[in-house]
Protein backbone atom coordinates (compact mmCIF):
# COMPACT_ATOMS: atom_id res chain seq x y z
CA UNK A 1 0.00 0.00 0.00
CA UNK A 2 1.37 3.18 -1.09
CA UNK A 3 2.04 6.25 1.36
CA UNK A 4 -1.27 8.21 1.80
CA UNK A 5 -0.71 12.34 1.49
CA UNK A 6 -4.03 13.76 1.90
CA UNK A 7 -6.26 13.19 4.74
CA UNK A 8 -9.16 11.36 2.19
CA UNK A 9 -6.42 9.10 1.52
CA UNK A 10 -5.64 8.11 4.91
CA UNK A 11 -9.27 7.92 6.30
CA UNK A 12 -9.04 5.42 2.84
CA UNK A 13 -6.85 3.24 4.58
CA UNK A 14 -7.55 3.51 8.36
CA UNK A 15 -11.22 1.94 6.51
CA UNK A 16 -9.06 -0.76 4.49
CA UNK A 17 -7.31 -1.81 8.04
CA UNK A 18 -10.75 -1.20 10.13
CA UNK A 19 -12.40 -3.55 8.14
CA UNK A 20 -10.16 -6.39 8.66
CA UNK A 21 -9.96 -5.53 12.23
CA UNK A 22 -6.68 -3.89 12.36
CA UNK A 23 -7.76 -1.30 15.15
CA UNK A 24 -4.98 0.04 16.07
CA UNK A 25 -3.42 0.83 12.03
CA UNK A 26 -7.10 2.00 11.70
CA UNK A 27 -6.76 4.87 14.60
CA UNK A 28 -3.07 5.06 13.41
CA UNK A 29 -4.42 6.07 9.85
CA UNK A 30 -7.63 8.44 11.23
CA UNK A 31 -5.37 10.19 14.12
CA UNK A 32 -3.22 11.34 11.14
CA UNK A 33 -5.76 12.42 8.63
CA UNK A 34 -7.01 14.51 12.04
CA UNK A 35 -3.66 15.95 12.12
CA UNK A 36 -3.92 16.70 8.73
CA UNK A 37 -7.36 18.58 8.86
CA UNK A 38 -8.09 19.38 12.41
CA UNK A 39 -11.94 19.81 11.06
CA UNK A 40 -12.06 16.58 9.27
CA UNK A 41 -15.76 15.50 10.05
CA UNK A 42 -14.69 11.79 8.34
CA UNK A 43 -11.67 11.33 10.89
CA UNK A 44 -13.90 12.13 13.78
CA UNK A 45 -16.48 10.36 13.20
CA UNK A 46 -15.05 7.46 12.79
CA UNK A 47 -12.08 7.96 15.52
CA UNK A 48 -15.88 8.10 17.97
CA UNK A 49 -16.60 4.46 16.30
CA UNK A 50 -13.87 3.12 17.86
CA UNK A 51 -14.11 5.19 20.73
CA UNK A 52 -17.73 3.49 21.39
CA UNK A 53 -16.60 0.14 20.30
CA UNK A 54 -14.28 0.03 23.32
CA UNK A 55 -16.56 1.34 25.41
CA UNK A 56 -15.64 4.66 25.71
CA UNK A 57 -19.03 6.15 25.27
CA UNK A 58 -18.92 9.88 26.54
CA UNK A 59 -15.66 10.24 24.64
CA UNK A 60 -17.21 8.54 21.12
CA UNK A 61 -20.06 11.40 22.16
CA UNK A 62 -17.99 14.41 21.97
CA UNK A 63 -16.29 13.18 19.29
CA UNK A 64 -19.53 12.53 17.05
CA UNK A 65 -20.69 16.39 17.98
CA UNK A 66 -17.54 17.46 17.25
CA UNK A 67 -17.74 15.73 13.72
CA UNK A 68 -21.26 17.27 13.29
CA UNK A 69 -20.18 20.70 14.24
CA UNK A 70 -18.10 21.00 10.95
CA UNK A 71 -20.46 18.63 9.27
CA UNK A 72 -24.06 18.73 10.23
CA UNK A 73 -27.02 16.52 9.38
CA UNK A 74 -24.97 13.34 9.31
CA UNK A 75 -27.44 10.55 10.09
CA UNK A 76 -24.67 8.11 11.42
CA UNK A 77 -23.14 10.27 13.89
CA UNK A 78 -26.72 10.88 15.35
CA UNK A 79 -26.96 7.04 15.18
CA UNK A 80 -23.98 6.33 16.69
CA UNK A 81 -24.79 9.09 19.38
CA UNK A 82 -27.86 7.32 20.31
CA UNK A 83 -26.29 4.00 20.91
CA UNK A 84 -23.82 5.30 22.75
CA UNK A 85 -26.67 7.10 25.12
CA UNK A 86 -28.71 3.87 25.20
CA UNK A 87 -25.64 2.07 26.91
CA UNK A 88 -25.37 4.85 28.97
CA UNK A 89 -28.63 4.14 30.27
CA UNK A 90 -29.78 7.78 28.99
CA UNK A 91 -33.12 6.49 27.25
CA UNK A 92 -34.76 9.34 25.97
CA UNK A 93 -31.90 11.34 25.11
CA UNK A 94 -30.88 8.04 23.36
CA UNK A 95 -34.46 8.10 21.23
CA UNK A 96 -33.74 11.99 20.34
CA UNK A 97 -30.66 11.08 18.59
CA UNK A 98 -31.93 8.25 17.20
CA UNK A 99 -34.84 10.83 15.81
CA UNK A 100 -32.32 12.88 14.86
CA UNK A 101 -30.80 10.38 12.83
CA UNK A 102 -33.68 9.45 10.52
CA UNK A 103 -34.69 13.04 10.27
CA UNK A 104 -31.23 13.93 8.51
CA UNK A 105 -31.28 10.08 6.43
CA UNK A 106 -34.81 8.74 5.97
CA UNK A 107 -33.68 5.70 4.56
CA UNK A 108 -31.22 4.95 7.29
CA UNK A 109 -32.27 1.03 8.61
CA UNK A 110 -30.02 1.25 11.51
CA UNK A 111 -31.48 4.45 12.99
CA UNK A 112 -34.93 2.83 13.19
CA UNK A 113 -33.24 -0.72 14.01
CA UNK A 114 -31.76 1.07 16.85
CA UNK A 115 -34.94 3.21 17.68
CA UNK A 116 -37.05 -0.24 17.79
CA UNK A 117 -35.02 -2.11 20.06
CA UNK A 118 -35.24 0.57 22.41
CA UNK A 119 -39.01 1.03 22.31
CA UNK A 120 -39.19 -2.98 22.67
CA UNK A 121 -37.11 -3.06 25.45
CA UNK A 122 -39.60 -0.08 27.12
CA UNK A 123 -42.52 -2.63 26.33
CA UNK A 124 -43.59 -0.17 23.53
CA UNK A 125 -43.80 -2.84 21.45
CA UNK A 126 -46.32 -1.25 18.45
CA UNK A 127 -44.02 1.61 17.93
CA UNK A 128 -41.20 -1.04 17.97
CA UNK A 129 -42.99 -3.07 15.41
CA UNK A 130 -43.46 -0.32 12.92
CA UNK A 131 -39.73 0.72 13.32
CA UNK A 132 -38.83 -2.76 12.43
CA UNK A 133 -40.72 -2.32 9.40
CA UNK A 134 -39.80 0.61 8.50
CA UNK A 135 -36.19 -1.13 8.69
CA UNK A 136 -37.07 -3.86 6.82
CA UNK A 137 -38.65 -2.29 4.10
CA UNK A 138 -35.04 -0.49 3.35
CA UNK A 139 -33.07 -3.41 4.16
CA UNK A 140 -35.26 -6.94 3.75
CA UNK A 141 -32.16 -9.13 4.01
CA UNK A 142 -31.44 -7.91 7.41
CA UNK A 143 -31.96 -11.21 9.81
CA UNK A 144 -31.27 -9.60 12.92
CA UNK A 145 -34.33 -7.46 12.35
CA UNK A 146 -36.63 -10.36 11.44
CA UNK A 147 -35.36 -11.48 14.90
CA UNK A 148 -35.82 -8.82 17.38
CA UNK A 149 -39.38 -8.01 15.13
CA UNK A 150 -40.00 -11.84 16.24
CA UNK A 151 -39.17 -11.27 19.74
CA UNK A 152 -41.47 -7.95 19.82
CA UNK A 153 -44.26 -9.86 18.42
CA UNK A 154 -43.54 -12.51 20.80
CA UNK A 155 -44.03 -10.51 23.64
CA UNK A 156 -46.95 -8.78 22.34
CA UNK A 157 -48.92 -12.59 22.32
CA UNK A 158 -49.07 -11.89 18.48
CA UNK A 159 -47.50 -16.06 18.02
CA UNK A 160 -48.09 -16.63 14.42
CA UNK A 161 -46.52 -13.44 13.26
CA UNK A 162 -43.70 -13.95 15.70
CA UNK A 163 -42.95 -17.68 14.26
CA UNK A 164 -43.13 -15.77 10.27
CA UNK A 165 -41.08 -13.60 11.78
CA UNK A 166 -38.38 -15.88 13.01
CA UNK A 167 -38.62 -18.39 10.28
CA UNK A 168 -37.72 -15.39 7.25
CA UNK A 169 -34.57 -14.94 9.66
CA UNK A 170 -33.76 -18.48 9.65
CA UNK A 171 -34.23 -18.08 5.63
CA UNK A 172 -31.60 -15.28 5.61
CA UNK A 173 -29.45 -16.92 7.90
CA UNK A 174 -29.92 -20.66 8.76
CA UNK A 175 -27.03 -21.43 10.55
CA UNK A 176 -27.50 -18.85 13.02
CA UNK A 177 -28.64 -20.47 16.27
CA UNK A 178 -30.77 -17.80 18.09
CA UNK A 179 -33.65 -17.91 15.75
CA UNK A 180 -34.46 -21.24 15.79
CA UNK A 181 -33.95 -21.37 19.65
CA UNK A 182 -36.59 -18.46 19.96
CA UNK A 183 -38.95 -20.21 17.32
CA UNK A 184 -38.81 -22.86 19.90
CA UNK A 185 -40.12 -20.91 22.92
CA UNK A 186 -43.18 -19.50 21.25
CA UNK A 187 -43.89 -23.08 19.44
CA UNK A 188 -43.67 -24.12 23.21
CA UNK A 189 -46.29 -21.24 24.57
CA UNK A 190 -48.55 -22.71 21.46
CA UNK A 191 -48.32 -25.98 23.39
CA UNK A 192 -46.62 -27.58 19.88
CA UNK A 193 -44.14 -29.19 22.21
CA UNK A 194 -43.20 -31.91 19.34
CA UNK A 195 -42.42 -29.08 16.78
CA UNK A 196 -40.67 -27.37 19.95
CA UNK A 197 -38.28 -29.63 19.99
CA UNK A 198 -37.38 -29.78 16.36
CA UNK A 199 -36.31 -26.19 16.69
CA UNK A 200 -34.14 -26.48 20.11
CA UNK A 201 -32.62 -29.65 18.61
CA UNK A 202 -31.35 -27.70 15.67
CA UNK A 203 -30.16 -24.82 17.41
CA UNK A 204 -28.99 -27.06 19.85
CA UNK A 205 -26.71 -28.54 16.50
CA UNK A 206 -25.99 -25.14 15.52
CA UNK A 207 -24.54 -24.32 19.00
CA UNK A 208 -23.76 -27.01 21.35
CA UNK A 209 -23.17 -24.98 24.41
CA UNK A 210 -26.74 -22.65 23.74
CA UNK A 211 -27.70 -23.43 27.79
CA UNK A 212 -30.87 -21.50 26.63
CA UNK A 213 -31.65 -24.19 23.89
CA UNK A 214 -31.42 -26.91 26.69
CA UNK A 215 -33.27 -25.21 29.26
CA UNK A 216 -36.32 -24.78 26.68
CA UNK A 217 -36.05 -28.02 25.49
CA UNK A 218 -36.51 -29.03 29.15
CA UNK A 219 -39.59 -27.19 29.67
CA UNK A 220 -41.20 -28.72 26.50
CA UNK A 221 -39.99 -32.26 27.48
CA UNK A 222 -42.11 -31.54 31.08
CA UNK A 223 -44.96 -30.64 29.46
CA UNK A 224 -44.89 -33.75 27.36
CA UNK A 225 -44.46 -35.47 30.70
CA UNK A 226 -40.48 -37.29 30.00
CA UNK A 227 -39.53 -35.70 32.97
CA UNK A 228 -36.59 -37.55 33.72
CA UNK A 229 -35.16 -36.49 29.83
CA UNK A 230 -36.31 -32.88 31.27
CA UNK A 231 -34.24 -33.08 34.30
CA UNK A 232 -31.69 -34.33 32.22
CA UNK A 233 -31.75 -31.01 29.99
CA UNK A 234 -31.59 -28.35 32.53
CA UNK A 235 -29.16 -29.97 34.20
CA UNK A 236 -26.96 -29.61 31.19
CA UNK A 237 -28.17 -25.71 30.92
CA UNK A 238 -26.51 -25.57 34.38
CA UNK A 239 -23.40 -27.30 33.20
CA UNK A 240 -22.91 -24.42 30.65
CA UNK A 241 -24.47 -21.51 32.88
CA UNK A 242 -24.35 -21.97 36.56
CA UNK A 243 -25.35 -19.27 37.52
CA UNK A 244 -28.94 -18.24 36.29
CA UNK A 245 -31.68 -18.58 38.91
CA UNK A 246 -34.26 -19.81 36.59
CA UNK A 247 -32.28 -22.82 35.60
CA UNK A 248 -32.22 -23.41 39.08
CA UNK A 249 -35.74 -22.76 39.44
CA UNK A 250 -36.91 -25.07 36.86
CA UNK A 251 -34.73 -27.63 38.34
CA UNK A 252 -36.66 -27.39 41.37
CA UNK A 253 -39.79 -27.50 39.84
CA UNK A 254 -38.83 -30.92 38.13
CA UNK A 255 -37.31 -32.20 41.04
CA UNK A 256 -40.53 -31.82 43.17
CA UNK A 257 -42.64 -33.45 40.17
CA UNK A 258 -40.21 -36.36 40.26
CA UNK A 259 -41.04 -36.80 44.08
CA UNK A 260 -37.33 -35.38 45.25
CA UNK A 261 -38.44 -33.05 47.74
CA UNK A 262 -35.00 -32.47 49.67
CA UNK A 263 -33.28 -31.82 46.07
CA UNK A 264 -36.06 -29.72 44.48
CA UNK A 265 -35.37 -27.21 48.25
CA UNK A 266 -31.91 -27.13 47.63
CA UNK A 267 -32.26 -25.99 44.13
CA UNK A 268 -35.08 -23.50 44.74
CA UNK A 269 -32.57 -22.23 47.91
CA UNK A 270 -29.39 -22.22 45.20
CA UNK A 271 -32.40 -20.07 42.97
CA UNK A 272 -32.74 -17.44 45.55
CA UNK A 273 -29.02 -16.89 46.43
CA UNK A 274 -28.54 -16.14 42.33
CA UNK A 275 -31.66 -13.65 42.32
CA UNK A 276 -29.96 -12.18 45.74
CA UNK A 277 -26.79 -11.51 44.04
CA UNK A 278 -28.17 -10.03 41.24
CA UNK A 279 -30.19 -7.76 42.74
CA UNK A 280 -27.45 -6.81 44.89
CA UNK A 281 -26.49 -2.83 43.86
CA UNK A 282 -23.57 -2.86 41.68
CA UNK A 283 -19.98 -1.75 43.30
CA UNK A 284 -18.63 1.33 41.93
Amino acid sequence: MSEPRTAAELIQQGLVHHKAGQISLAMDRYTQALRNDPHNADALYYIALIACHEGQFQQGIDLARRSLSFRPRQGRAHNLIGQALHRMGKIEDALQSFDDAIQCDANLADAYSNRANMLSELGRSSEALSGFDRALAIEPNSAPDWINRGATLHGAGRHDEAIASYDKAIALDPDFCVPHCNRGHVLTDLGRDAEALESYDRAIALEPKMAEAYLGRALALKKLLRLDDALANVDKAISIKTDVAKMHEARASLLRSLGREDDARAAETRAGELQARKNEPSQS
